[in-house]
């Protein structure tokens, strides 16, 4: 075989390896992430909720009539005693009622009058014989009936009387204005509530609970009541509960007695609400963000310190809430999983972290209580 030809094969090899040489290799991609440190935690040792100090006994008060608020005779916050004066309606549509029940029973009275003098003629015509019985019998009738209607204007006269005197607002009992909710100009309807009353004595906590927290907050072990304004604790006792949700809300209502409650705890003070659970397992609690739902089936990415380097778990949950979920199962305590960034990763992929490297055996995640939002039916 000639030389020339033996050589050909040798110059291609040698283009080929100088053409890969060249060739740039190709960067591993590294995607930026944020991460927690897994924490053994007791689900729902303690939780808090917004609460406000309410009087145990609330009287609701409204008139028994309707018309429109000419006055408001006191504010919210004042002591009233039995039989004080609160609100006042416009009295001219009641008085002119008034005036013709009072008309209407004097024309009664004349007619009844005017029966009974007919009644005693005819009597004296009947024993005459110039009238029939029946007639004479007629006549008593007439008198009966003008008799009746006598007592029905005078029932009528006595309605009207009342119904004067409902125009103004009276306080039931002993009590602390707590709410006012008609003033003057307003038109109100019959029984509409228009001014709160609030019974001197026990003072509990309310608190408006979300279904998701119900069970807990029914079956716990303690509950205490802390001041917003100088963060007094006070021991308190599960009251009431309602058996209903709020339709607006969809919250329960529950409310809380506090036995041992002193001056400091005033009607409308703000509060939280601290509910002990029943010692439970520890369980791990992660970010919501940080758990993959793939078609029912839920996994984490746990990352390796050393490497940098990811790989999926698949985890059992216990729990879900709004902002958490509860892990059963499938990570231990210490170990690092990824919580923003989750679906853009695959397994051994490299990554770079956007937090500051957490401290081994200390939970990146703190517990979970409720804020304002919660009294309002929020989640927390």
């Amino acid at each position: 075989m000639p030389k020339r030809t033996l050589l050909i094969p040798v110059l291609l090899a040698s283009l080929i390896l100088a053409a890969c040489k060249d060739r740039p290799a190709v960067e591993e991609e590294i995607r930026p992430v944020r991460t927690t440190v897994v924490g053994e935690d007791a689900v729902a040792a303690t939780q808090r909720f917004a609460a406000d100090i309410r009087a145990r006994h609330e009287s609701p008060q409204g008139f028994r009539v309707a018309g429109k608020v000419t006055e408001r005779l006191v504010d919210p916050g004042a002591m009233v005693r039995t039989g004080q004066p609160l609100l006042r309606l416009d009295p001219a549509d009641l008085g002119l009622e008034l005036t013709a029940r009072q008309a209407q029973l004097a024309a009664a009275e004349s007619d009844y009058r005017q029966q009974e003098t007919d009644l005693a003629r005819y009597q004296g015509l009947l024993a005459q014989h110039f009238i029939s019985q029946a007639e004479f019998d007629r006549r008593a009738s007439g008198v009966v009936v003008a008799r009746e209607k006598v007592k029905q204007a005078r029932a009528d006269l006595a309605v009207s009387q009342n119904r004067r005197a409902y125009a103004t607002l009276t306080a039931e009992r002993d009590g602390v204005v707590s709410r006012i909710d008609a003033e003057p100009g307003q038109v109100v309807q019959a029984g509409q509530t228009v001014v709160t009353l609030a019974v001197p004595g026990e003072r509990e906590a309310v608190v408006n609970v979300p279904e998701a927290r119900l069970a807990a907050f029914r079956t716990a072990s303690a509950y205490s009541v802390q001041l917003w304004n100088d963060g007094r604790r006070y021991p308190a006792t599960l009251r009431e509960l309602a058996p209903v949700a709020d339709p607006v809300s969809r919250t329960y209502q529950a409310r809380l007695s506090i036995p041992a409650a002193d001056d400091a705890v005033k009607l409308g003070m703000s509060a939280t609400v601290f509910v002990t659970g029943r010692d439970q397992p520890a369980q791990m609690r992660l970010p919501l963000t940080a758990v993959l739902d793939e078609q029912g089936r839920h996994a984490v990415w746990v990352l390796d310190g050393k490497t940098l380097r990811v790989k999926k778990r698949a985890v059992t949950l216990a729990g879900i809430d709004s902002q958490t979920v509860t892990v059963a199962s499938g990570v231990r305590a210490g170990e690092t999983v990824v919580t923003a960034g989750v679906h853009l990763l695959r397994d051994g992929m490299r990554v770079r972290r956007l937090d500051p490297s957490p401290r081994p055996g200390k939970p990146a995640l703190a517990q979970v209580g409720t804020d304002k939002a919660t009294a309002s039916g929020g989640q927390p």
